[in-house]
């Protein structure tokens, strides 16, 4: 019996739906997960009203965008390495998007005599990496839901990332606005994985209660047939 418990305990961190699992399977993965929910609502919450900013603000000169651009990748990457060390299933994955992305920004600000093609080359390698990543996590990460939101996410980071490799004569403005809808997409998925974990967490607090009571009600029957 201890090693049916110990075997189903192990298999709660494997792809699958969460939910569906029973109160004593739910692995670590998921409690960590659940506790944190309100990570990415927050850092969704953030990039939004970031790439709003960025869309509305108009930019114009090349030293900006590089500023603003740099600015977007080292926190979005950061924010991967927060979701990494409190709901991602394979927390070694999440901190190497985190730390290419911080990579990212870094090579965009001290790029020598940075142009125009040079950055475009970068951001559409960026948003590129990030739709892969996207789309792998949304079929090999159990706690992500809903699996659609998550692919639909990658799919358009990674349909940016070749627009913006595939108009190397975009101007300022352009990329600009390439760099505000990033920040939006991630934003808005971010909200949408926050408010998942969100549920996840009540799903498991209720099954959990449930399970102790069912647990105490056994015990006090098998007590009370003892006694008899």
């Amino acid at each position: 019996m201890e090693t049916k418990k110990t075997n189903e305990a192990g298999r709660a961190g494997e792809p699958g739906d969460i939910l569906m699992l029973p109160a004593d399977a739910v692995g670590k993965e998921v409690q960590r997960a659940t506790r944190w929910w309100w990570i990415p609502l927050l850092f969704g919450l953030a990039s939004v009203a970031l790439g709003v900013t960025a869309l509305a603000s108009h930019v114009g000169a090349l030293t900006t965008l590089v500023g603003v651009f740099a600015i977007s990748l080292m926190y979005a990457g950061a924010a991967e390495i927060a979701f990494a060390a409190t709901t991602r299933y394979r927390t070694w994955v999440g901190v190497v998007a985190g730390v290419a992305s911080i990579a990212a920004s870094v090579l965009a600000l001290f790029w020598p005599g940075v142009t125009l093609l040079v950055l475009a080359v970068i951001l559409g390698a960026s948003l590129i990496s990030w739709g892969v990543y996207r789309i792998y996590l949304s079929f090999s990460d159990p706690i992500l839901r809903p699996r659609a939101v998550i692919l639909i996410e990658g799919i358009l980071l990674l349909a940016l990332g070749v627009l913006a490799l595939a108009w190397p004569q975009a101007s300022v403005l352009v990329l600009a606005v390439l760099v505000g809808v990033f920040f939006i997409v991630f934003g808005v998925f971010s909200i949408v994985s926050g408010l998942h974990l969100l549920d996840v967490h009540h799903a498991v607090r209720k099954a959990r209660a449930e399970a102790h009571d069912a647990a105490r009600s056994s015990a006090r029957d098998d007590g009370e047939r003892h006694a008899a």
